[in-house]
């Protein structure tokens, strides 16, 4: 009995949790002979409950269909905080990585960086659900001791980039041509971490290409808590657009509110993970209206799961999902079916089976880009079309300590193409509006204009942030 206290308290220490404790609610057993599935993620914040909170729904609704090769799922939760601390991430890896047959999780790159020396040494398959860079680029250059790792988060870092670039010149340049934003002139805004100093060096110069005019860069340290003078700084520039690029919480609700506060002339676009929940735009009492987000959690009509998984999350957890909900349960799904395809909980068996699996998720369709497709991106060049212009792009560009390869094996399948059953061959962010309809919170999809409430004229949605009308 001592030792059973003990381990408890040591697996606290860890931020280890079962998914019966996980939640409030009822007391779940499973027998000796369930596939246990490890849940990395930092609870302390919105995108590590959402995280929890499908890994959850999904294991129970594939439960009650009768499970997996006979067997029931069993969750295992292990809890990073903030997942800034890198050795606390990699000693909750390395325990879940000893005590499960398969581990999902991590929403910041700088914790996978942590754990890179932890994949090849523990051999378990491993789905990414929302970093957007690392790992999966040594699937490549070290295809024995990284094919493990999977990235099933909406986009890697690269298409993340091509995905803005696509809005910026399908969408916001239209906005401009129309007279509704000023100008074309742009400012860049991003935390001072690598994954938003990366985004922000690759999507610069292509930015330009399109017509758009880059006037400055401004990079905020995380932990700063006055912003006037930046905005101060921006509003100088007199440029009509704002690139953001924000995944910390402090800054990224800072900023809109400053920049409401200030009136600051510039109509912001781009990436703010924090504003993908309701409850942080609720709290800004009205401060982001006008702002538009790359959003990766869309009741839309992306595929016929979307809309039932967005009612059965709101159902059971009383709030919208954050994206790495919806990665997370599609990566959940797909694990499930590799572990049929396998026959068996066996890594290597696992991973041969998920470098074929191919699914309809909540994104989209789902599949994992293989070392063929890379091979033969590798040889051609990238055509991005968009009405401001076409850009021509290599698959692999070098970023510092690693390649970003548009084609890289083992990262889920981005929409750039055309699809036959669906709108696109691979999953596809959006970019929604955060708008106030009759005083209340709206979310107002815009692009793609097929997934808007007005495919004929999605331009026509977009409203301009109230202090620049």
């Amino acid at each position: 009995m001592q030792l059973s206290i003990n381990r408890r308290k040591f697996l606290k220490a860890l931020g280890l949790t079962t998914a019966a404790t996980a939640l409030a609610g009822p007391l779940r057993t499973f027998g000796q002979g369930t596939i246990k599935l490890g849940v990395i993620t930092g609870l302390e914040t919105v995108f590590g409950e959402g995280t929890r909170n499908t890994a959850l729904l999904a294991t129970d609704e594939i439960n009650r269909a009768g499970g997996v090769l006979g067997r029931q799922l069993e969750v295992i939760v292990g809890d990073v905080k903030t997942e800034l601390d890198g050795t606390l991430s990699r000693t909750v890896f390395q325990d879940l990585g000893s005590r499960t047959d398969a581990i999902v999780g991590l929403y910041r790159s700088e914790s996978v960086l942590a754990l890179l020396p932890d994949i090849p040494r523990l051999k378990k398959p491993y789905i990414i659900t929302g970093a957007t860079s690392l790992a999966t680029d040594r699937v490549v250059t070290d295809y024995d001791n990284f094919k493990y790792v999977f990235r099933g988060s909406i986009v890697n870092t690269y298409s993340l980039v091509v995905d803005l670039l696509r809005f910026m010149g399908d969408y916001a340049y239209e906005l401009a041509e129309k007279g509704v934003l000023p100008n074309r002139r742009v400012v860049m805004i991003n935390e001072d971490l690598s994954s938003g100093n990366l985004f922000m060096s690759l999507i610069g110069p292509r930015l330009g290409e399109l017509g758009f005019e880059i006037i400055n860069q401004f990079r905020l340290a995380v932990g700063t808590r006055d912003l006037a003078p930046v905005l101060t700084q921006i509003a100088g520039t007199r440029a009509g657009i704002g690139v953001t690029f924000f995944s910390d919480p402090g800054l990224g609700t800072s900023f809109p509110s400053t920049w409401t506060q200030t009136k600051t002339k510039i109509a912001p676009f781009g990436i703010n993970a924090p504003l993908q929940a309701d409850s942080v735009v609720e709290q800004l009492k009205g401060a982001a209206t006008g702002y538009v987000i790359a959003d990766f959690s869309a009741d839309a009509p992306m595929t016929d799961r979307t809309r039932p998984f967005f009612k059965s999350y709101q159902d059971r957890f009383k709030i919208r999902p954050v994206y790495t909900a919806g990665t997370t349960y599609d990566a959940i799904y797909m694990l499930a079916e590799a572990l049929k395809a396998a026959g068996s909980t066996e890594a290597d068996k696992v991973v041969a089976a998920l470098e074929k699996v191919s699914i309809v998720g909540v994104g989209g369709p789902l599949s994992f880009y293989s070392r063929a497709d890379y091979d033969r991106a590798e040889r051609e060049r990238v055509k991005i079309e968009t009405k401001a212009g076409e850009l021509t792009l290599p698959n692999t560009i070098s970023a510092g300590i690693t390649n970003l390869s548009l084609f890289n094996p083992h990262d889920i399948r981005y929409g750039l193409k055309r699809g036959d059953k669906f709108p696109y061959d691979g999953v596809r962010p959006i970019h929604s509006q955060i708008q106030a309809k009759d005083g209340a919170l709206d979310r107002q999809l815009l692009y793609p204009g097929e997934f808007s409430d007005k495919p004929s004229d999605p331009i026509s949605l977009y409203q301009l942030p109230p202090h620049m009308r």
